[in-house]
């Protein structure tokens, strides 16, 4: 019986996965009508997924790496709040982004518009180590779109985790929590390289 339960578990995860990934994915570098809305709620069908995994994995939460969890002792309630404010927070990113237009400066390289979209002319190198963008509604764009590509990537290592440990072929090197934070720097930083080498190109 608990077999058949996994399968339907995971042949429901994913297919909800599909439908957040044509969700995200339609279009995803222009700046359609519901771009906003499509990108939110395929997010939200990831946490979905994540939460339907934990629960039939570990309904008691024994198994679950989240320092929250793991750490602190604390249950569902706590879990459920997280996950709430890292979902509204990626909302808020893709919101940033989804309003933004690129635009085009004249520069002699990547890093030179970058520093001219963010501090204007005459900047100096060196401020980009330290200084604060007088351009936040740029610096804004361009964080939002990397943290919101790189938390989507990373929310999904530990769907794709309690997945392999449905199926009994959980690696032992395996750890959700820090192939998730690794994932997630990547896609992050390699989101924001795209982002400034798009506006450059424009």
């Amino acid at each position: 019986m608990k077999i058949h339960i996994y399968i339907g578990t995971i042949l429901l995860t994913i297919a909800m996965l599909a439908f957040a990934a044509i969700l995200i994915f339609w279009k995803p570098g222009k700046k359609t009508k519901y771009r906003f809305v499509r990108l939110s709620l395929g997010n939200l069908l990831i946490h979905l997924t994540d939460g339907l995994v934990t629960y039939m994995n570990t309904p008691d939460l024994k198994r679950e790496a989240n320092p929250l969890v793991s750490r602190l002792g604390l249950g569902w309630g706590a879990l459920f709040g997280a996950n709430l404010i890292i979902l509204i927070f990626i909302v808020l990113c893709a919101w940033c982004f989804c309003r933004y237009e690129h635009i085009h400066l004249e520069a002699a390289g990547m890093f030179d518009y970058f520093m001219k979209l963010l501090h204007g002319e005459g900047y100096k190198p060196i401020w980009f180590w330290y200084k604060t963008p007088s351009n936040r509604r740029s610096m804004c764009a361009i964080s939002g779109y990397g943290l919101y590509w790189g938390l989507t990537a990373g929310a999904l290592v530990p769907v794709i985790g309690w997945i392999l440990v449905m199926l009994d072929a959980h690696p032992s090197w395996w750890n959700s929590m820090w192939i998730s934070y690794g994932v997630g720097i990547v896609v992050c930083f390699s989101c924001m390289y795209k982002w400034t080498r798009d506006g450059y190109r424009s």
